[in-house]
């Protein structure tokens, strides 16, 4: 049996066991993280809406995430870091069974640190799991594992807990041919993200 292809039973089972691991994950960071581990590098939870390319498809996405606490790179005025994001979706589809998707995605970001914001642009290649592969009757991306591209802008206030970020993404999917057909589809997403 193909593994991207599994019964409607269990797919149910896997993606409902993985929203409930990233509620719990959620709850038990935000609410573990003793004093003296403030001064890591905090946790951040990210609220996304965004629009599909195809098919009026729209997603609502929370996003888990932390930053490496040292950069990959340190120039004069830019520094280049990276963030790693754990992703819980829900897409809403008008033609087809509604689609939930969890995945992974490290993220590089460039920035440059200011007195009161840092200005950033981002850039990742992730992995998905999708519930359904179904836009439409006649629209199917083929697999459930998707890849998923995105490049973004954005803007930081703040350092550390309590910082606050918001941004805009162009967010691809795709199985980037592994089957065929392979349709792919384009997110055009806004995000706003805590520490904590």
């Amino acid at each position: 049996m193909d593994p991207l292809h599994l019964p409607a039973r269990c797919r149910a089972t896997a993606f409902g066991a993985a929203a409930s691991f990233f509620a719990a994950a959620c709850a038990a960071l935000a609410f573990s993280m003793p004093a003296a581990a403030q001064s890591a590098s905090p946790i951040d939870l990210s609220v996304a809406a965004a629009a599909g390319s195809r098919v009026r498809v729209k997603k609502v996405e929370l996003d888990l995430g932390w930053m490496r606490e040292q950069p990959l790179w340190q120039g004069q005025d830019w520094r280049l870091r990276l963030r790693h994001e754990v992703a819980l979706a829900e897409w809403r589809v008008p033609d087809a069974r509604n689609i939930t998707e969890f995945g992974y995605s490290p993220v590089f970001r460039l920035e440059r640190p200011g007195a009161s914001a840092t200005f950033f642009a981002e850039g990742s290649i992730g992995a998905r799991l999708l519930s359904h592969t179904r836009l439409a009757p006649h629209v199917p991306l083929s697999t459930a594992f998707q890849f998923a591209d995105m490049l973004g802008v954005g803007m930081q206030w703040g350092q550390g807990v309590g910082a606050q970020t918001v941004g805009l993404r162009l967010q691809h999917q795709s199985n980037a041919d592994i089957k065929k057909p392979n349709p792919g589809i384009n997110f055009l997403m806004l995000y706003y993200r805590y520490a904590f």
